[in-house]
């Protein structure tokens, strides 16, 4: 934790950047293990990277996973499957993956438009629900803010849920950000030089934040 603030440091693919993460407080690291996304790990690289995070702090980040390939990814020794996927498709069963997993190994990040309502479905299958910026063309880390109006609604509905704040957040929004009331913030490209390479300064910067917001 950095003060009160849970933290998710995503799209890691270096051990020293891994090594940062946890000693400035990060609770959860992600790893991309879709092939399309720019901070895409591959197979042969992730163990070596898996060697430097605490099992319970692994978070395989998905797009439209399949039950053998969650079930894989678990395998492998990751803590957490997170799967994006859009609702609006058939390309993901979520049921299926809850069924496989479990709740309390599972992220559901689903693909909604700004003000669409949450898909209140989805809600007993995990124990966790990324809340990120919608993009046309890709699944997260475009550092677009999402909708935080939409934001503070499901914490109010769904207050027994973990909600996880995606989307752009950085050192120069994290302030606004937990304003919106949340407590859980993934953190990407906010706090990058470039995809998959993170910014000591920027994550040092966020944490100033926070713990200033703690300590007023």
């Amino acid at each position: 934790m950095i003060g009160s603030a849970r933290i998710k440091v995503c799209g890691i693919t270096r051990a020293a950047d891994a090594t940062m993460a946890l000693a400035m407080g990060a609770d959860f690291l992600g790893i991309n293990c879709w092939s399309g996304s720019p901070r895409f790990v591959p197979t042969n690289a992730r163990d070596a990277l898996l060697r430097e995070i605490p099992a319970d702090k692994r978070v395989a980040v998905t797009v439209n996973p399949t039950v053998a390939e969650a079930a894989a990814l678990i395998a492998e020794g990751f803590a957490i499957v997170q799967a994006h996927f859009d609702p609006a498709k058939n390309e993901c069963d979520p049921q299926s993956l809850s069924a496989l997993l479990g709740v309390n190994h599972l992220w559901l990040a689903p693909k909604l438009a700004d003000g669409a309502e949450w898909p209140a479905e989805l809600i007993p299958l995990a124990e966790g629900f990324v809340h990120d910026a919608h993009a046309k063309d890709a699944f997260g880390g475009t550092g677009k803010l999402s909708d935080w109006t939409r934001f503070q609604k499901l914490l109010q509905t769904y207050p027994y849920s973990l909600w996880i704040l995606a989307g752009g957040l950085g050192p120069d929004n994290i302030a606004a950000a937990a304003k919106s009331g949340a407590g859980f913030f993934d953190l990407n490209s906010g706090v990058e030089t470039a995809p998959g390479l993170k910014s000591a300064e920027k994550l040092a910067g966020v944490s100033e934040v926070l713990l200033k917001n703690t300590q007023s």
